[in-house]
């Protein structure tokens, strides 16, 4: 199995989103699965969710919670659906990155 697919066995599907909406989200959360390939499949959930889609003042949310680390949340409130799950995405990844960067910091490698 890809690692999209073990991911998107992990998506939760919440408020505004439906099983019809797997495929765009597979293929719209490609940075997200990219850098969650590090972590055990079993460890991550993410639940996606969109407040009043398709209307003025849509909300896109993705909150990652992976054992062992802090929640991450990304959320979006651009109008178009496909940028709103990017926009999300992008700071999901962004504090994923950070961290990383800490636990990295905080746990120096022994030589």
């Amino acid at each position: 199995m890809s690692t999209p697919a073990l991911f998107m066995e992990r998506v939760r599907l919440e408020d505004g989103y439906h099983e019809d909406d797997l495929p765009f989200i597979e293929r719209t959360l490609t940075q997200l699965f990219h850098q969650l390939q590090r972590f055990d499949p079993s460890m991550v959930h993410i639940g996606l969710r969109v407040k009043d889609r398709g209307q003025p003042g849509m909300r896109t949310s993705i909150e990652v919670c992976i054992s062992g680390l802090p929640t991450v949340i990304g959320i979006s409130d651009l109008a178009d659906t496909k940028a709103a799950l990017h926009d999300a995405e992008a700071k999901v990844v962004t504090q994923l990155r950070e961290a990383a960067d800490r636990h990295h910091d905080r746990h120096p490698r022994r030589h």
